[in-house]
């Protein structure tokens, strides 16, 4: 004969299985939100224009390269008919002079570069164009349109494995209250 106590138990063992089963599923769902514009980069995504606040502005280019190849970059922007090379590390080519000292590039992980011209601000549309051994992209940027940099935002776009921790802060923070 089962015993009363044994039945409560058991139907507390089987609600509290029950709700963590709804609230892990409630977390994945969040986290799923969440990785939506992290998975599903667009083309125009591959490319990232922003200021920074100390007014430095910001190009990411996500462009994956070639396997077996050298992997060359080149920055570049268009304003009208005229290409202007800011930055590169192909021989043979030079940046214009008035970004030879004032710019730098960064490998980003898994894969891509980010330039970063200093207190540089646009002053009329342009185009921004990245190539990352042989492939080309581009990025129009109006005049009025430059986003500031978000360091969270970039920061889990490199890192999207990041994104698992966001439930378990929440966790966190929810058992706290």
């Amino acid at each position: 004969m089962v015993h009363m106590a044994d039945k409560t138990k058991h139907f507390k063992m089987q609600s509290f299985a029950m709700n963590t089963f709804n609230s892990l599923f409630g977390w994945i769902l969040v986290l799923g939100v969440l990785m939506i514009p992290v998975l599903c980069q667009d083309e125009e995504s591959v490319i990232t224009v922003c200021q920074e606040e100390d007014n430095d502005l910001r190009v990411d280019c996500l462009l994956e390269p070639r396997p077996n190849y050298h992997t060359d970059y080149e920055f570049s922007m268009s304003k009208g008919q005229k290409e202007i090379i800011i930055n590169t590390n192909i021989s043979g080519i030079m940046p214009e002079p008035k970004f030879r000292h004032n710019t730098f590039v960064t490998e980003l992980e898994p894969y891509g570069f980010r330039l970063t011209i200093m207190s540089f601000a646009i002053s009329e549309n342009t185009t921004f164009i990245c190539k990352v051994t042989k492939i080309q992209k581009t990025l129009f940027v109006e005049l009025d349109s430059v986003e500031p940099c978000s360091a969270i935002s970039v920061f889990l776009l490199g890192y999207p494995w990041l994104n698992l921790l966001v439930p378990l802060c929440i966790i966190q923070l929810w058992e706290a209250f």
